[in-house]
């Protein structure tokens, strides 16, 4: 490849990090304003955006992409996928917990920079076939995707708050291990499982615009069950954690 056709996919690739970090900015000062529905849309963009950048930027470097627009990248998603869904679960349901609401609302920014620590130092030992742990956007997205289901629920389960659940949960998946599917390939002719993936994320994309009360969340139970299924499955699980435990003993997490 060309080094003009190099730097117009990183400048691209940069603009989308822009973009999503802006867009987790927005959000923020939307979560604090009460403005709670524009605060989740603009969680979304910043996730399509995030898928975007890592496309662009392999697009200009194929398998690894550079290291500036990864460092960029975990830092502006730490914005978007941390404080965002930390400011706005604290402003939706957390602060009349007093402390422990606080404490909750920290998590995602914690959990979601561990995460992504993890990653950088993953990603520069070399590519895998999964990420270790459920991505950081993937993590807002649920919480997203449940504060939207939340008013259809049966007032015999609603009135259990479950929201405080939903953001332990996803913070513990984020630091654990379990091998979590990569963004599909935008082709078809990639493999049975790509084509899967591919047409879920094309519905999802196309349907939770219009309907993200029904579709949003049994979309990212999809994604997160297929996780902990194979983790609890995978042959090589044992091996995988030993081999991921040595890297990180070896970098000093």
């Amino acid at each position: 490849m060309r080094a003009w056709e190099v730097d117009r996919w990183s400048v691209l690739a940069d603009v989308c990090t822009a973009l999503n970090m802006l867009c987790g900015f927005l959000g923020i000062l939307s979560a604090a304003h009460g403005a709670w529905e524009r605060a989740l849309w603009l969680a979304f963009l910043a996730a399509i955006f995030d898928g975007l950048d890592g496309k662009f930027a392999r697009l200009a470097r194929p398998g690894k992409g550079s290291d500036f627009g990864l460092q960029l990248d975990s830092l502006s998603d730490v914005v978007s996928f941390g404080v965002l869904p930390g400011v706005l679960s604290y402003e939706i349901f957390l602060k009349q917990m007093g402390v422990a609401g606080a404490v909750l609302g920290f998590m995602p920014v914690l959990c979601s920079g561990l995460r992504l620590a993890r990653f950088n130092v993953l990603s520069a030992a070399g590519s895998s076939q999964f990420y270790v742990g459920l991505p950081a956007p993937m993590a807002t997205l649920t919480v997203c995707a449940f504060i939207w289901l939340d008013p259809l629920l049966p007032s015999a389960v609603a009135r259990f708050r479950l929201l405080p659940l939903v953001m332990a949960a996803v913070c513990l998946l984020m630091v654990s291990r379990l091998p979590y599917d990569k963004m599909p390939a935008l082709a078809f002719n990639r493999g049975a499982a790509n084509s899967r993936n591919l047409a879920i994320f094309l519905f999802g994309l196309v349907t939770i615009p219009f309907f993200p009360r029904y579709v949003f969340f049994p979309l990212m139970m999809v994604y997160i069950v297929a996780g902990l299924v194979r983790g609890l499955r995978a042959p090589g699980r044992k091996a995988h954690a030993r081999r991921e435990k040595e890297q990180y003993e070896k970098d000093g997490l």
